[in-house]
């Protein structure tokens, strides 16, 4: 089946929020702390954002940045910020967990799942960590709920990890499971990333930002560049 080409923008704040839109972005990955490679936001930036964005926003659930494992306690601030992101409209939520032995945790996350019912999921980039892609990938689908999985193919950046990726779509369509490809997508990567992989949904943060850096806002002309970019590759695969 083939699915419509779709542009998932970082989002730290309502600026960034509104920017991403603007620029044409389909959907916000929402978090804080990009220096931590993303954490959970506050409450109150979580609603400043899905009440005056109109495309979906995904927040991300994640506690701490020390590891992808973790305790009950943590699971249970999990399980109250995903209610809290549901209270406030937010459209999907973005979580991860993974064992000490590298491989996807599917007990911890249990509850997780439980109250994010009637939400849309991505599993997040602790794939890219994890002792096996594909296995992983499988242990994600047996939940049957996860919309998508956020991978980089196992690389530091997407663009160095193409066969990985290709790999992981050919199994997605499979799985029934979306793949969609981040970290280090830059405007200019976007058609090679599309041809290589087959992958039509594209995570960007830095890569649509001034100077290429958290440090400055989003451009929206970036958005738009990207957004015409993936647009573009993706009709070309489909061969229209």
């Amino acid at each position: 089946m083939k699915r419509q080409p779709v542009l998932e923008v970082i989002a730290v704040d309502v600026e960034d929020a509104k920017a991403a839109e603007e620029g044409g972005a389909d959907r916000i990955e929402l978090v804080s702390a990009m220096s931590e490679r993303g954490l959970t936001p506050s409450y109150g930036v979580m609603e400043q954002v899905v009440s005056q964005v109109s495309i979906p926003v995904y927040v991300m659930i994640r506690p701490h940045s020390r590891s992808f494992r973790y305790s009950t306690d943590d699971i249970q601030a999990m399980t109250r910020d995903i209610r809290v992101a549901k209270e406030l409209g937010a459209a999907g939520i973005v979580i991860g967990a993974l064992t000490g032995e590298g491989e996807v945790d599917l007990l911890s996350l249990q509850s997780c799942m439980a109250e994010a019912q009637g939400l849309g999921v991505t599993f997040h980039r602790a794939i890219d960590v994890s002792v096996s892609l594909t296995e992983a990938l499988k242990a994600i689908n047996t939940w049957g709920s996860v919309e998508r999985v956020l991978t980089s193919g196992g690389g530091r950046t997407a663009p160095e990890a193409l066969l990985e990726l290709k790999q992981l779509q050919e199994l997605g369509r499979t799985l029934n499971i979306v793949i969609m490809a981040g970290s280090g997508i830059t405007v200019n990567g976007i058609q090679n990333l599309v041809q290589q992989t087959g992958i039509t949904e594209i995570h960007m943060g830095s890569g649509v930002r001034n100077e290429g850096s958290f440090k400055y806002p989003i451009d929206p002309h970036l958005v738009e560049e990207a957004k015409q970019q993936l647009w573009f590759a993706s009709t070309a695969i489909h061969g229209q």
